[in-house]
């Protein structure tokens, strides 16, 4: 098994930054994960100090129209969670007290934006997910609970 090796994409600058790809070290497609190398650097960090160390954590996905980043921010405010660092329309941080959450797509996709959310408990993370759902026209999908529900 061979390892994939990080690319930096100047072809898609972004925001005084480029994209990062994804690729066999021996040739083959890209595989963009995202829109810049700082978003990247931000994201590894959060779930390893954050969103990573929390008891419960569910994976999924939001669906909805191009881009969704933009329509969630606003929701995710007004349910109390800050933004770390500013970040583009592909890669979302977000946290408050109780509860944080990573998303993010990649320039190629449109309408599909993966999330892991972790909390202190299960309610805590199916009630953001409710209001979520409810006050916006996002589909979302829990794909898995982490630690799995007993």
């Amino acid at each position: 098994m061979m390892p994939l090796h990080l690319f930096y994409d100047f072809d898609l600058p972004a925001r005084g930054d480029a994209a990062v790809a994804r690729r066999h070290a021996m040739g083959g497609d890209l595989h963009y994960r995202f829109e810049t190398l700082r978003e990247m650097l931000a994201w590894n960090a959060f779930f390893k100090f954050r969103v990573g160390g929390l008891p419960r954590r569910c994976k999924g996905i939001f669906r909805g129209e191009h881009p969704i980043l933009p329509r969630l921010a606003p929701l995710m405010s007004s349910l109390g969670f800050t933004t770390p660092i500013a970040t583009g329309t592909f890669c979302g941080l977000y946290e408050r007290a109780d509860a944080a959450m990573y998303c993010n797509s990649t320039p190629l996709e449109e309408g599909i934006l993966s999330f892991t959310l972790g909390g202190d408990d299960e309610g805590t993370l199916r009630r953001i997910l409710g209001e979520l759902a409810k006050e916006s026209s996002l589909t979302v999908k829990v794909k898995e609970w982490l630690p799995s529900p007993a």
